[in-house]
């Protein structure tokens, strides 16, 4: 599976140094944090669900990705764009302006294709998106491939260079975000 992440860390475009945080989980399941940037606050036009209104956003999209399902397949899991709303706020992001502002900008800065996720539903701080690779897709291994894909070194190395904890000692989860900025 860590070939499979290098291959779609090279799809999207991303190469160390990069501010993102790539961050294994379990075996065969990493998380990514990929910063959005900021989404200016404002009103955005809703199609069913009311017009979104929110507060400048620095927005960061949080998805995992591996053998989500035990079936030793790649696959993505639901992502997690967490929005400021303005208080009183009555709208969603979801199919509305604001959502085709976020998924536009995950595609031009990852090459990913996203779409808001009736599945994951919608919260009152964030949109649920679909996220799919098209030069990725599921990816099926065998369990040879999965026991070969784990001890390669070489793979595993390569993916230290990311954003990761190993590279910030005395970080913990909740700061992760801030330190790889600050960096």
């Amino acid at each position: 599976m860590q070939k499979v992440l290098i291959k779609l860390i090279e799809l999207m475009g991303v190469t160390a140094g990069d501010k993102v945080v790539i961050e294994a989980v379990d075996y065969y399941l990493w998380r990514l944090d990929l910063p959005l940037g900021k989404i200016d606050g404002g009103t955005y036009e809703g199609k069913h669900w009311g017009d979104a209104v929110i507060e400048d956003t620095d927005a960061w999209l949080t998805f995992t990705v591996g053998n989500l399902y035990d079936s030793n397949r790649f696959s993505f899991g639901e992502g997690i764009v967490d929005i400021n709303y303005a208080e009183g706020n009555e709208g969603l992001a979801y199919t509305g302006d604001l959502e085709d502002v976020i998924t536009a900008r995950i595609k031009d800065l990852y090459n990913l294709n996203t779409d808001g996720s009736e599945q994951g539903m919608q919260g009152d701080d964030y949109l649920s998106l679909d996220i799919w690779s098209e030069g990725l897709g599921d990816r099926e291994l065998t369990d040879e491939q999965m026991d070969a894909d784990y001890a390669d070194e070489e793979s595993e190395n390569y993916l230290k260079q990311f954003c990761r904890f190993e590279n910030y000692p005395g970080v913990n989860n909740g700061d992760l975000r801030q330190a790889v900025l600050a960096s």
